[in-house]
């Protein structure tokens, strides 16, 4: 299990570290890391793009021995994309985001931080007159020790 050491929000650099290869393989244009849900845009961003937002954590109902606890984060990916015919298809950019992050881990300084596991979307998708947003959530099990 991962270790927070220096950066509490480190599973969100992970996250994005698994989606750059969608961004090299150019099904996304870029990776965002929005720090809420109002930052995701149509004004502010290229498409097809993900947004990574920290949703907050819970704490599990037993004591870990005082020090230790054991965090479960929640973070959304948000599949920001244009409703044109022009920029491919939201279902298919999906399953290349479920792909590229579900049931994944990553090494992070030295350690391996996942598996992502799936969970109910705290939001519902989302659209405007030009863009679709489908959101993703995901959890992630880390222990901190202070």
């Amino acid at each position: 299990m991962f270790e927070i050491k220096d950066n509490y929000l480190a599973a969100g650099d992970a996250l994005t570290q698994l989606l750059e290869p969608l961004v090299t393989s150019q099904k996304l244009k870029k990776v965002y890391q929005a720090n809420e849900l109002s930052e995701v845009d149509e004004r502010s961003q290229i498409t097809p793009a993900t947004h990574v937002l920290y949703m907050g954590d819970t704490l599990a109902d037993t004591a870990q021995g005082g020090n230790t606890s054991q965090i479960k984060q929640t973070w959304l990916v948000v599949l920001a994309c244009r409703l044109s015919i022009h920029e491919g298809q939201a279902g298919e950019l999906l399953v290349s985001l479920l792909n590229a992050i579900v049931g994944k881990s990553i090494a992070v300084d030295g350690q391996m931080l996942g598996p992502f596991v799936r969970v109910n979307s705290p939001v519902k998708p989302r659209f405007t007159k030009s863009h679709g947003y489908y959101p993703v959530a995901l959890s992630v099990i880390l222990r901190f020790k202070p």
